[in-house]
């Protein structure tokens, strides 16, 4: 297919898919529909995902795990300097600074990436770059239960985790669980080539969209009167500025371009949603927290069909 045209189709479908979530926020029982999708991609399909990612490759040595370990934190951590760096001497109050610092390090490592990973990336070449991705994901969700838990207490509440319950939510993680029983298997029952199997296209394509719509339903727009309160300039520096700074990185390393590509769209994503599950949890500024996810979502947004137009152009190229 001519690159226009899968640049075509994979931006169409990106915005369907978000667009559609944010439709459905119209419906009469919107938010039991959200929460029925969010049990489905998070609890079912992504997991599955996951496990048949592990089963259709050729081998581990594709992805230097080191490097992909090495890009989570880079890019994390920069995030968050950049904005502590802004707002140290700020009057803000503790919970503020503590989901602000949340959201610019904890970026959306599935429901945004993913879609946009198998949208770009041809079906033979998938399995490698979810691989890069699920990655990615792990070693941020272990970051999100032991530093990010330690931002928690810091900056919210006098609230305490026991260490047995951080590594219980993280070994509990339904996508994490899918990653673990995928190597498992791999190991275990073999390879087999999905590229066979119709079945497994079709439940990309309807996680692909799952994933999106669940964006688009966690947007809320804020009134106008409260655009002003929101840091929108900080928090573009800070999340997108740390995401760039992390990709120059990235095309430093010896790592293949489908590898590369997945790393990419992960590092330069807007704010994860489950940073509001953990400021409620913690009782950091939840608002603070919901505006920068819709807000620097929306910009990621804006710019998604440059992104998505030079990744392509790049594959094409290298590939």
């Amino acid at each position: 297919m001519h690159y226009v045209a899968q640049l075509a189709i994979s931006i169409v479908t990106i915005y369907g898919g978000i667009g559609a979530g944010f439709l459905f926020q119209k419906l009469p029982k919107s938010e039991q529909v959200g929460k029925w999708m969010l049990f489905a991609g998070l609890n079912i399909l992504t997991p599955l995902m996951l496990i048949f990612v592990f089963l259709d490759l050729e081998s581990f040595n594709g992805v230097n795990w080191g490097y992909v370990f090495l890009v989570c934190t880079v890019a994390m951590f920069i995030s968050m300097i950049i904005d502590w760096i802004m707002i140290r001497k700020k009057n803000m109050t503790k919970a503020a600074k503590g989901a602000e610092l949340s959201a610019m390090g904890f970026m959306n490592g599935i429901f945004y990436p993913f879609p946009i990973i198998i949208g770009v990336l041809p079906p033979e070449h998938q399995a490698e770059g979810l691989l890069a991705a699920s990655l990615f994901l792990l070693i941020q969700t272990i970051y999100r239960n032991s530093f990010g838990v330690y931002i928690g207490i810091h900056y919210g509440s006098t609230s305490r985790k026991s260490l047995l319950r951080i590594l219980r939510e993280l070994l509990l993680f339904p996508p994490t669980l899918g990653m673990f029983l995928g190597i498992i298997l791999r190991f275990t029952v073999g390879r087999y080539e999905s590229s066979d199997l119709v079945a497994i296209s079709v439940l990309n394509n309807i996680t692909m969209f799952i994933m999106l719509a669940i964006v688009g339903l966690g947007f809320i727009l804020p009134r106008k009167e409260e655009w002003k309160e929101i840091p929108i300039i900080r928090g573009i520096i800070a999340r997108f500025g740390g995401g760039l700074l992390t990709i120059i990185m990235i095309i430093f390393l010896p790592l293949t371009i489908i590898a590369q590509i997945p790393l990419i769209i992960q590092s330069i994503a807007p704010p994860a949603v489950n940073n509001s599950a953990y400021a409620k949890f913690f009782e950091l500024d939840e608002i603070l927290t919901s505006r920068f996810i819709t807000i620097l979502t929306l910009i990621a947004l804006m710019f998604l069909p440059i992104e998505i137009a030079i990744l392509m152009w790049w594959q094409q190229i290298i590939l």
